[in-house]
């Protein structure tokens, strides 16, 4: 089966922020070539590492967001740097750029530059704001400019800054969709274009699914509004094994979780007329926590999820690492695959790819050595065997990574 984006090449500079967009269009079949420094970009110089081990193949970090790509290592500081950037930027179809670039590839992505060097090739680049200033970029700044930092959590806490980078991720995703529609309209009309995404409203997009219960009583506009409140105040309980649930009474659901705590607990205060009225609940959900706290601590995760499940009631497990790692549902559906990394001299299970089609199968790939593909990536660009090594001797490129040879 062939990949969508088979024989589609995207050079990658992009930094952190926007690192997941090159990875995305990877696992879509493309050649994504990953330009790094010669001690390799941030993500390769920071933990946690694979047995706890630091080293720039053995971040987790670049294990994940660089899988699939290859890298050529290369010192932008050097004076022969622009012109194998201009080479290599001639045989692209679509350049992603780094948010925060060094001057070298500020340098060629300058529009009048870029298109006398290499007319057809896309560009996609992105800003924290739209307002002309050109401020630190930083996943927390992403957040905060896009409303996150006041909209989630309560009105009573210290903004809530989530983990796991989710500006970055939303950024990276809007720039991999800004990628194929450059690549399909040139496909189309032969032209290329370039396309400038923005974290802050990459992030409001998120505010749809996970804020948007905070917008008028932070605006004090629906004072009734109680934002995350009127979800019901608590709804994650330890359960007896120590682990822990996601347990929300839906209203729908409430007659059968008024039954399932008075065959468990004899508790009948709930069949009282008045707390039918979901009002009248949220304005008591104290006693509703008492009853739900007393529920979970009868039985272990699993046994309360299943039971609430076989009720029609709305619990879920939370999940450590290593639950997800062995989720059955996980497992069945392949969402795992083996991979073998032979500069680490090792086999890791990863995650598939996030596409399923029944058109192709696209396999989870290793993240590359640094440099391991810089003399092979250089000679395809059009650079001559002896002007290879001359590169490598003066220092401008490194082709070899830690033993593994390019």
């Amino acid at each position: 089966m062939t990949l969508p984006l088979a024989g589609v090449l995207i050079l990658d500079l992009a930094d952190e922020p926007l690192a997941l967009a090159g990875r995305l269009l990877a696992d879509l079949g493309a050649n994504v070539v990953r330009v790094e420094d010669g001690a390799g970009d941030a993500l390769r110089r920071r933990g946690p590492w694979v047995g706890g081990e630091p080293g720039v193949e053995r971040g987790l970090a670049h294990l994940l967001y660089n899988a699939g790509k290859r890298s050529v290592a290369l010192d932008l500081a050097h004076s022969a740097a622009p012109s194998i950037l201009d080479q290599l930027a001639a045989k692209a179809d679509a350049i992603i750029a780094p948010m925060e670039p060094y001057p070298t590839v500020a340098a060629l992505l300058a529009e009048e530059r870029l298109r006398a060097i290499a007319p057809r090739a896309n560009v996609v680049d992105a800003v924290l704001r739209r307002d002309g200033t050109a401020p630190a970029v930083a996943d927390i700044a992403g957040m905060a400019a896009g409303g996150h930092l006041v909209l989630d959590g309560f009105a009573e806490d210290a903004p809530n800054h989530p983990a796991g980078n989710l500006a970055y991720k939303q950024t990276s995703l809007a720039a991999a969709l800004a990628a194929l529609a450059l690549i399909l309209e040139t496909a189309a009309s032969g032209r290329a274009g370039r396309i400038t995404v923005c974290m802050q409203e990459a992030v409001m997009w998120t505010t749809i699914q996970s804020a948007n219960e905070n917008y008028w009583p932070w605006l004090g506009q629906r004072p009734s509004r109680r934002g995350i409140a009127n979800l019901g105040g608590q709804t994650i309980f330890p359960t007896r094994d120590g682990r822990w649930v996601s347990f929300y009474q839906h209203p729908p659901s409430w007659p059968a979780f008024v039954s399932w705590a008075e065959e468990a607990l004899g508790e009948r205060r709930f069949r009282a007329p008045e707390w039918d009225d979901f009002a009248y609940r949220s304005r008591n959900h104290a006693t509703v926590v008492e009853v739900t706290l007393a529920l979970c601590a009868l039985m272990d995760r699993d046994a309360i999820v299943a039971e609430a499940q076989r009720r029609q009631v709305l619990a879920v497990p939370v999940q450590t690492v290593d639950d997800i790692a062995h989720d059955p549902h996980l497992r069945e559906r392949g969402f795992f695959q083996r991979v073998d990394h032979p500069h680490l001299g090792a086999t890791f299970e990863v995650m598939r790819h996030p596409f399923v089609s029944s058109a192709y199968e696209a396999l989870a790939a290793p993240a590359p050595a640094l440099g391991q593909h810089t003399r092979a990536v250089l000679a395809e660009s059009g650079f001559d065997p002896d002007a290879i090594d001359g590169m490598v001797e003066s220092g401008a490129v490194s082709a070899v990574a830690e033993g593994v040879p390019a």
